[in-house]
């Protein structure tokens, strides 16, 4: 009977959806400068729980926490790929000048596909739960 409790009890810690978060915090910094109000996100990789993703903003100081999808802080341990953007807003209207008809908002990204994009991205980082800041060192060269 015992032994019967023990493998359920097993089975049910293994379902806990990869593991435990472990903190996730770092800072962003363009050309050596941080970052304010930059949307960074993590995407699971291949050998990562697919359900785990996580996503921040920059404070002032370039710095920021990760929380997960699930509105916990941090992310289960595994390699992920990650994204940094900061859009502008442009307003698309059927008409010229004061009172014009908004018809959308395109929202353009500032930083170039090889950092904003998740099929593009060269940003990859791995989550080990060291408690080491990660450094998302962007240059304004990249194209």
């Amino acid at each position: 009977m015992r032994l019967l409790f023990c493998g359920c009890l097993l089975f049910l810690i293994g379902c806990g959806g990869g593991g435990p978060e472990l903190p996730v915090s770092g800072i962003v910094t363009l050309d050596g400068k941080p970052m304010a109000n930059v949307t960074v996100r993590f995407f699971p990789d291949t050998d990562t729980d697919p359900t785990s993703s996580g996503y921040a903003e920059t404070g002032t100081d370039g710095k920021f926490v990760i929380t997960s999808g699930k509105g916990k802080q941090g992310l289960v341990a595994g390699r992920y790929k990650v994204t940094v953007s900061k859009g502008k807003a442009q307003t698309v209207s059927s008409e010229e000048g004061a009172g014009a008809v908004i018809e959308g908002l395109d929202i353009k990204d500032e930083f170039p596909p090889c950092y904003s994009d998740p099929a593009q991205t060269i940003l990859a980082f791995s989550v080990t739960g060291d408690g080491q800041p990660i450094e998302i060192k962007l240059d304004s060269k990249k194209k």
